[in-house]
């Protein structure tokens, strides 16, 4: 009980020795995995994974399952795909062995070491291509030349039958979440699908947390949004579902499925996911 006004510091001085002892750990399982041959191809080393995600979050599992739910969603083999904040490949690595030789897959992200990383992806598969987005982030790019809310995606208008975001939107602020919004519209051919994970609260969602059951609180607010840390909003970010919704609307994506994560009734950081359609064309008169 003593330690209780020194936890946070002592928590906070923890934290290097954690993730050193992380690091150490991902190094051997590396070597052992190199040397008994079950290493699968197209592994990133586990020292990048936290990049991404955590060391108990498997890279292939979670892969596979993203990758699943695009195909139950209406993915198909000759679809052309763009993965915005594609990280180390976790969703691309997958589609390798779905897409066949007519699809294109083009993924960005903000994080060098990732898009560095990537590149024995396309060395493997040609037609899929990553680049580096030099967009500032705090957190992640501190030195990005670009802010998000001004970034144009560098693709031509009406170019992809699907559009992958696996928890982008949670670290984006509305202005820059905005512009993404509108740009994945653009991008998005009439009639094809976005797949986005975010966090979204609602009366439910408040409930549950004032109950202790869910992973984050969102305790801080910030201009249009909650944060996690107030020090760092970006770090995690939840939006009114209202205000979420009304904007895919104004952008002219029609949401078909909005799916409730687990992350408000459990200790677990699974986010909700909202399935949408660019709107078709009205028919020519």
């Amino acid at each position: 009980m003593w330690l209780g006004p020194l936890r946070p510091w002592v928590k906070a001085g923890l934290a290097p020795v954690r993730a050193m002892a992380a690091f150490a750990r991902g190094g051997v399982l590396d070597i052992a995995d190199d040397l008994s041959g079950r290493r699968p191809p197209l592994t990133p080393p586990r020292r990048l994974w936290s990049l991404v995600t955590t060391g108990a979050n498997d890279f292939h599992t979670s892969g596979k399952d993203f990758r699943d739910l695009l195909v139950a969603y209406g993915l198909k083999p000759h679809h052309h795909v763009l993965d915005v904040g594609c990280g180390i490949g976790r969703l691309a690595v997958p589609l390798t062995g779905y897409l066949d030789a007519a699809a294109r897959y083009e993924g960005f992200d903000i994080m060098p070491a990732a898009i560095r990383w990537c590149a024995r992806v396309t060395a493997a598969h040609p037609n899929f291509r990553f680049q580096l987005a030099d967009v500032h982030s705090d957190r992640y790019h501190p030195r990005g030349r670009f802010r998000a809310k001004d970034y144009r995606f560098p693709y031509e208008s009406e170019t992809f039958d699907f559009v992958a975001l696996g928890s982008v939107f949670s670290h984006l602020l509305p202005d820059d979440l905005s512009n993404y919004l509108r740009e994945i519209a653009r991008v998005l051919r009439p009639g094809g699908r976005a797949v986005i994970s975010c966090y979204l609260l609602n009366d439910r969602k408040r409930a549950a947390i004032a109950q202790g059951r869910a992973a984050l609180s969102f305790g801080h607010a910030g201009p249009g949004f909650w944060a996690e840390f107030a020090e760092l909003p970006e770090a995690a970010v939840a939006y009114e579902e209202d205000w979420m919704l009304a904007l895919y609307a104004a952008c002219g994506l029609q949401v078909v499925h909005n799916l409730e994560g687990v992350w408000a009734v459990q200790p677990v950081q699974g986010q909700d996911v909202i399935v949408s359609s660019k709107s078709e064309p009205p028919p020519v008169a």
